[in-house]
């Protein structure tokens, strides 16, 4: 497990790992390889953040900005979500006893801090020998947690199937250069790696995006500008 900041939002995120020596002694029968869950928390976000401002400029805080500057870092983080090939970000798609955290994909974007509780008891309760709960909140006083995860101990050992892998091992794994690897680790996204079709389509969609958001009001602007112009020499 990684912890990680200072990108200014909060992410759960998971990569499925194999040794390469593994998967080269695989390639004839092709069993699918011991997998072993490297989960990376990203939890960053105490002063400023992605839902509310990406700069950390005061000016950007205040009137008459403020609302311009978190609708765009909002906005365009939030498309990236959408289309990005971010293939490693977790998807929740059980709803929960306790109701706490959101369904979809595990981010959020607003001003957040971190909680890991960390159970030893469930040794003997049959759960894997322990647990790990990762609890993200926001600026909310006495509020549930925006995102929260569970592992046990055995799942991220990789002594333990963990839900939610859809990789292609033949495709995603078996396909890379892993001849000279030896006992080295390779890590791909436990929901599959992206097609070069859908980061093209992203990062199209991503530029027209951030035209749109940064200089469509200031073309808007300078339209005003000059129809208010205009109207001065007629008179």
């Amino acid at each position: 497990m990684i912890v990680s900041g200072d990108v200014h939002m909060a992410q759960f995120m998971r990569k499925d790992c194999v040794k390469a020596s593994n998967l080269v002694q695989s390639r004839s029968s092709r069993p699918n390889p011991q997998v072993r869950p490297l989960v990376e928390i990203t939890t960053s976000g105490m002063t400023h953040s992605w839902g509310t401002s990406f700069s950390s400029q005061p000016k950007h805080h205040r009137l008459p900005l403020k609302p311009y500057s978190y609708f765009v870092s909002r906005t365009f983080m939030t498309i990236c979500h959408w289309v990005c090939g971010w293939n490693d970000i977790l998807i929740q798609n059980t709803n929960k006893e306790s109701g706490r955290g959101k369904l979809g994909l595990q981010y959020y974007l607003g001003l957040n801090f971190a909680e890991f509780e960390f159970d030893f008891q469930t040794e003997d309760k049959g759960k894997g020998g322990g647990t790990v709960t990762t609890r993200i909140f926001g600026k909310e006083e006495d509020a549930v947690p925006k995102l929260e995860m569970s592992w046990t101990f055995d799942e991220l050992s990789g002594n333990a199937h963990v839900k939610g892998n859809t990789v292609q091992y033949l495709q995603d794994y078996l396909s890379m250069n892993i001849e000279n690897l030896d006992d080295k680790w390779i890590c791909i996204p436990h929901r599959g790696k992206p097609s070069m079709l859908r980061e093209y389509v992203a990062n199209t969609i991503m530029f027209i995006s951030f035209c749109i958001l940064f200089f469509f009001p200031h073309v808007i602007m300078l339209y005003l500008l000059r129809k208010m112009w205009l109207s001065w020499k007629r008179v």
